[in-house]
């Protein structure tokens, strides 16, 4: 085999397993399977390798999560998997698990993934351990991460409203929602202001990231570490001003402003609930015009706008990020023969996808198709929102990278009507498009230092991956408990005392060791 030609074909036929991770945001089209797909195709005919499927299982659950810690347990691991686990991916690593990815991925990768390794190497660092390469990371910056307040915009014309500036503006709004008609069908106090997700502090549709973000609180599920303005230690969660959000929140439920089953919702139950039109607005991630807000608009041709945050007056608003250096993780299993066909089958993704045709962009990414190769770069197309941007101030597409011509076309079709009943065209054109939600990141939050990247990269403290299970459940019950009234606005005090007897000082402490001031 020729290092120099890392596209070159197997002589001989080479296995490949792997877990396959679905959601409802996968698609199998033109009769595909799993198992027999475009992609499984093309890495045959190419390189000579035959894909099989070890398992597969729901990522947008915890099934696929589930499953894998099964299979960790049982030590006969896929040849390729993917986890968003760091602590599933250090243990891996560290107990000898995992293939030592340097050296193939040296010989064997593209000038092109190099320069990927290049711009990205906040999250490279974060798949490398005592020097060497154990993942290959999406490659990202968090900034996408940021939340927005998505709102239904024939309800904001229904009741002759404007999009709210403040938190207080926010909650008159959800007012209107919930007790008026804004759906038209003739019936008051039928739907719901603002959609809650059971998780809460996830970054899925319906958190409450965005509205304590407003009270000066970088949130983001139970990862966002980060030193105060006296370079003190400290988490998110266990904030003062939390304590304000959750009141505003408690105060919203008890008027029925939000849906009392919101404790039963998980991601899928609530989205049935947006589909249907029963919710104005919700907290939520950059890629609501992908998922769940195209449901909505296929359904009933609305569109579901990205807005800033609400600011709360006197707050310097903060926006939690994780650190670049980790997120999904790519790994081989330490036992697999072949490690350097994950990145002969890398170098294949980028080649099509990014450097070939619209025609072969259009089949083997577009609508979600990548998710059929068990490895791809997962460089999200938001990394190109800012030339992007530049490119529709000059009207012309020239000196985009290649794979973000698509992207421009898919903007400019939406907008001209040629592509209004595309998905992509639509996904693209919420998150990209001058009036999309990533300006607002680059035009506003980033402008305004909004920004706070958690300092916990790849390695944790050990109090924290003994407690981190314990710790997420207990914020989440604590703050349920809460907003429902199960428990009066004070015992937020009470929460902060547990999490810090549970461990969660513990791990500020360790923390502050392993990642020092600067």
């Amino acid at each position: 085999m020729d290092p120099a030609n890392p596209l070159a074909p197997y002589d001989q036929p080479v296995d490949m397993s792997w877990a396959v991770q679905t959601a409802a945001a996968s698609k199998l089209l033109d009769g595909d399977t799993w198992e027999n797909n475009r992609w499984s195709q093309l890495i045959k005919e190419k390189l000579n390798i035959d894909l099989k499927v070890a398992f597969s299982a729901d990522s947008s659950t915890d099934a696929y999560k589930n499953k894998l810690n099964a299979i960790i347990a049982s030590g006969d691991l896929p040849d390729v998997f993917k986890t968003q686990d760091a602590n599933v991916f250090l243990q891996l690593a560290q107990n000898g698990q995992l293939a030592d990815l340097t050296e193939v991925f040296d010989k064997y990768a593209s000038d092109s993934l190099k320069a990927y390794k290049e711009r990205f190497a906040d999250s490279f660092a974060g798949a490398t351990i005592d020097g060497k390469l154990y993942a290959i990371p999406r490659m990202n910056d968090n900034f996408h991460e940021a939340p927005f307040l998505w709102i239904r915009e024939d309800w904001l014309k229904n009741t002759n409203s404007e999009p709210p500036k403040t938190v207080e503006e926010m909650v008159a709004l959800a007012e209107k929602f919930a007790t008026g008609d804004p759906d038209g069908n003739g019936i008051n106090g039928d739907t719901y202001g603002l959609a809650l997700n059971k998780d809460l502090i996830r970054q899925n549709h319906g958190s409450i990231l965005g509205l304590v973000s407003a009270f000066g609180v970088p949130g983001r599920d139970e990862s966002i570490f980060y030193r105060d303005e006296n370079g003190k230690m400290t988490f998110s969660w266990i904030q003062p001003d939390v304590k304000k959000a959750l009141a505003v929140l408690a105060d919203m439920y008890k008027k029925g402003l939000i849906n009392k089953e919101f404790t039963s919702k998980n991601e899928s139950a609530l989205v049935e609930d947006i589909t249907s039109g029963k919710i104005g607005m919700a907290y939520g991630a950059n890629w609501g015009t992908w998922y769940p807000y195209n449901n909505v608009y296929k359904k009933d041709g609305v569109i579901v706008h990205p807005y800033a945050i609400p600011a709360e007056p006197g707050y310097d608003y903060k926006i939690g990020i994780e650190s670049n250096a980790v997120g999904q993780m790519t790994m081989v299993s330490a036992d697999y023969k072949h490690p350097e066909a994950a990145i002969k089958i890398l170098d294949l993704y980028d080649q099509t996808v990014n450097y070939s045709s619209k025609e072969d962009y259009l089949k083997y990414w577009a609508d979600e198709q990548y998710r059929l190769s068990p490895l791809y770069i997962d460089q999200p197309g938001e990394v190109y929102a800012a030339d992007l941007l530049k490119a529709f101030d000059k009207g012309s597409p020239d000196g985009l990278a290649p794979a973000a011509k698509p992207l421009y076309d898919y903007i400019k079709g939406f907008e001209d009507g040629s592509l209004a009943k595309d998905d992509n065209a639509f996904g693209t054109w919420g998150q990209m498009s001058k009036s999309g939600s990533l300006p607002i990141v680059l035009n506003k939050y980033m402008p305004d230092n909004a920004i706070v990247q958690s300092i916990l990269g790849i390695q944790r403290p050990e109090a924290w991956l003994t407690n981190v299970a314990s710790l997420d459940t207990l914020t989440i019950t604590a703050f349920t408990d809460i907003i429902t009234g199960a428990k009066p606005v004070d015992s937020f005090d009470n929460f902060v005392q547990q999490w810090l007897k549970a461990g969660g000082q513990q791990t500020l402490d360790e923390l502050d060791a392993m990642y020092p001031a600067k």
